[in-house]
C-alpha cells in the first residue's frame, strides 16, 4: 500500500512535551486517507460498542417480562454489534499499523540524517550508546505506543462520550451520580502525573547508560583483557544494570499504585450507582434492565482509564521517547548547503586572528597563519597545543569564536561544507575503518570508483606488498580489527588518494607502525604528496625537516615559524625538540 504524505506545517522550535506529541500527530494526520480510516474505525467501533450495555438492559427487562421472542431478536442483535466492531477494529489495527510504521520510518530517517550534519560539539561529553539508544530503542518505544496505546486512549475517550450520552438518555439524574467521581479521577491524574513521568525519564536514561556500558565494553574488549581489567568492568556492568533495575521497579510500582487507586475510585463509582439506582428501582422510577445497563455502562467507562493506568509506563516512554527523537531531528547542524562551490584551491588558505574555544578553555588563541598552495606545512608542538584543533578548525568541523579562516580570500562558511571538505584527504594516526571488504573502505565515498583505478592506485604507491596478500575483499572486520597497523594506515591511504584530493591533512600518519611498514607507508605517503598542498600534523622528523614551512603551536599560539633551516639554529623550540627526541611528540 503506497502511502502519500502531505506534512502539515511544524514549528521547529518547540522543546515542550505537548507540543511534541502535536507535532507527532501531525506526522500520522499527514496520512490523510490512512487517518481518515483510522479515525472512522475507532469512532465507529466505539459508538457501536456502547450500545452492547443497552441492549442488555433491555434483555434484562425481557427476561423478567419473559418476552423470550425479543430476547432472541436482542440476542442476534447483540452478535452483530460485536461482528461490526470486530470488523471496525480490524480495519483499524492494519491502517494504524502501516502509518505508525511509515511515521517511525520517517522519524529514524531524519534523525539518523541530521545526525550526519550535527557539528562535532554535538557529540563531546555524549555517550555513543545513548545517542544509538534514541535512534533504535526509543523509536521502536513509540512504535509501540502509536501501534496499540494510542488508539486505545482515543478509543476509550470517544467510547467514554458515547456511555455518556445513552446514560443520559436513559436516566439524566442517574448520569449525574454516575459521573461525579470523576473530579477525583482527574486529580489522581494530575497529581501523579509528574511523578510518574519523572521516574520513566529516568528508565530511559538508565536504558541508555546500559546499552552505552556495553557497546563501551565491547568496542574496548582489547584493552580490557590486555590490561586484565575484566572484573572491573564486569562490576562496572552490575552498578548500571543495578541501576536500572532498581528504577524500573521504582517506576513500576508507582504505576501500580496509580491503577489501584483508579481501580478503588472505580468501585465508588459503581457502589454509587447501586445505591441511587436501587433507590430508583424501589421507586419504579427506572427498571432493573436500566439498572443493569448503568452498571455495565460505569464498569465501560472506566475500563479505558484502568487501561491506561495499566499502560501508563508505556505511555510515559513513549512520551519521553518522542522528545529525545524530536531534539535529535531539531538539533541545529553547521552546514552551508546553498553556498557556493569551490572548482579549485588556487592560491592561500588562512587564519585570520582567529581563536577557539572548548567550553570555556580557550584551544587556539588569536592564531594567524598561511598554507599557501602546493606547498608542504607542518604544524609541531607539544602534546595538547592545540595542532588537531587547527585541522579540525580547518575541515570546518567547528566554528571560530572570533577571527575568520579563509580560503582564496573567501570565508569558508561560505563554501557549500559538503563541496568544501572534498577538496581535503585526511590521514590519521588510527583511522577509522567501517565493517566490510578493504575495497569498499577504499572506495565508500565514491562507489563509482573502477576496481582496476584502485589497482592501480596500490601498485603506483607501492603498496602491493601490503594489500596484495590479502587481496581487495578482504573483510577488514570491527573498526578494522582484522588488519594490521600498516594495513590500516595503507587502506586509509588509499582511500584519501583514490578521490585525488588538492588538500592533504596528515595527523600522526606512521606513529605507531613498525620499521618494515613505516618505509613502505612513508614511500607511499611521499608518492601521494606530489603536487599537492600538505598539511603535516606532529609528523616523524623525515617529514618535518622535509616541508617547506613550518609553525611551533603552544597553547594554540604561534611561538615559531619559518623554514626548517632557519629554525634550526640553537636556542629555538624546534631544535629543542630535534636534539632531545628526533622526533616531534
Amino acid at each position: 500500500m503506497a502511502l502519500s504524505p502531505i506534512y502539515l506545517p511544524v514549528s521547529s522550535g518547540v522543546m515542550r512535551l505537548n507540543n511534541y506529541f502535536i507535532r507527532l500527530l501531525k506526522e500520522i494526520l499527514a496520512y490523510k486517507r490512512n487517518s481518515t480510516i483510522i479515525i472512522s474505525a475507532i469512532l465507529a467501533s466505539s459508538v457501536i460498542a456502547m450500545i452492547g450495555p443497552y441492549i442488555i438492559g433491555i434483555a434484562t427487562d425481557s427476561i423478567i417480562a419473559l418476552k423470550f421472542k425479543i430476547l432472541i431478536i436482542l440476542a442476534v442483535l447483540y452478535l452483530g454489534i460485536y461482528i461490526i466492531n470486530y470488523i471496525a477494529e480490524n480495519r483499524r489495527t492494519k491502517y494504524m499499523m502501516n502509518t505508525s510504521q511509515a511515521v517511525i520510518k520517517g522519524l529514524r530517517d531524519r534523525a539518523f540524517r541530521n545526525l550526519q550534519y550535527v557539528p562535532l560539539k554535538y557529540y563531546a561529553g555524549k555517550n555513543a550508546g545513548q545517542i544509538i539508544s534514541r535512534i533504535t530503542n526509543d523509536a521502536e518505544t513509540l512504535s509501540d505506543f502509536l501501534t496499540f496505546q494510542l488508539p486505545q486512549v482515543v478509543a476509550g475517550i470517544a467510547g467514554i462520550i458515547a456511555s455518556i450520552f445513552i446514560m443520559i438518555y436513559l436516566d439524566p439524574l442517574l448520569t449525574v451520580y454516575a459521573v461525579i467521581i470523576i473530579p477525583m479521577l482527574l486529580a489522581t491524574v494530575f497529581l501523579m502525573n509528574k511523578r510518574i513521568k519523572f521516574n520513566y525519564m529516568n528508565v530511559r536514561r538508565r536504558i541508555a547508560e546500559l546499552t552505552g556500558n556495553v557497546g563501551e565494553s565491547i568496542n574496548g574488549v582489547k584493552a580490557i583483557k590486555s590490561s586484565g581489567t575484566e572484573d572491573v568492568f564486569n562490576d562496572n556492568f552490575e552498578t548500571v544494570n543495578s541501576n536500572n533495575y532498581e528504577a524500573n521497579i521504582r517506576a513500576v510500582r508507582l504505576t501500580s499504585l496509580f491503577s489501584s487507586i483508579v481501580q478503588i475510585i472505580e468501585g465508588l463509582g459503581i457502589m454509587i450507582v447501586l445505591y441511587e439506582g436501587g433507590a430508583e428501582v424501589f421507586g419504579r422510577v427506572i427498571s432493573i434492565g436500566i439498572l443493569v445497563s448503568f452498571i455495565v455502562y460505569v464498569q465501560s467507562f472506566f475500563n479505558p482509564i484502568v487501561q491506561l493506568s495499566q499502560f501508563y509506563n508505556s505511555y510515559q516512554s513513549s512520551s519521553i521517547a518522542i522528545e529525545r527523537i524530536y531534539r535529535i531531528i531539531d538539533e541545529e547542524n553547521d552546514y552551508t548547503t546553498n553556498g557556493s562551490n569551490i572548482p579549485a584551491f588556487t592560491d592561500k588558505l588562512k587564519f585570520n586572528n582567529v581563536t577557539f574555544s572548548y567550553g570555556k578553555e580557550r584551544i587556539i588563541d588569536n592564531l594567524s597563519m598561511v598554507i599557501e598552495k602546493g606547498k608542504r606545512i607542518a604544524i609541531i608542538g607539544k602534546t595538547g597545543a592545540g595542532k588537531t584543533t587547527i585541522s579540525n578548525l580547518i575541515l570546518n568541523f567547528y566554528k571560530p569564536d572570533t577571527g575568520t579562516i579563509t580560503m582564496d580570500g573567501v570565508d569558508i562558511n561560505n563554501f557549500n561544507t559538503m563541496e568544501y571538505r572534498k577538496l581535503f584527504g585526511v590521514i590519521l594516526q588510527d583511522p577509522f575503518l567501517f565493517d566490510g571488504t578493504i575495497l569498499e573502505n577504499i572506495r565508500f565515498a565514491d562507489y563509482s570508483i573502477p576496481e582496476e583505478e584502485i589497482k592501480e592506485k596500490i601498485s603506483s604507491l607501492g603498496l602491493d606488498s601490503i594489500i596484495g596478500p590479502l587481496g581487495l575483499y578482504a573483510n577488514v572486520g570491527e573498526r578494522g580489527s582484522n588488519l594490521s597497523e600498516g594495513q590500516r594506515q595503507a587502506v586509509s591511504i588509499l582511500r584519501a588518494a583514490v578521490n585525488n584530493p588538492q588538500i592533504i591533512i596528515m595527523d600522526e600518519a606512521t606513529s605507531q607502525l613498525d620499521m618494515k611498514n613505516e618505509s613502505i607507508i612513508q614511500s607511499a605517503i611521499f608518492k601521494f604528496m606530489e603536487g599537492k598542498t600538505i598539511i603535516i600534523i606532529a609528523h616523524h622528523l623525515q617529514t618535518i625537516i622535509h616541508s617547506d614551512y613550518i609553525y611551533y603551536i603552544d597553547r594554540g599560539k604561534t611561538l615559531e615559524e619559518g623554514e626548517p633551516d632557519m629554525l634550526m639554529g640553537e636556542g629555538t623550540r624546534f631544535y629543542d625538540l630535534y636534539i632531545k627526541n628526533k622526533l616531534l611528540i
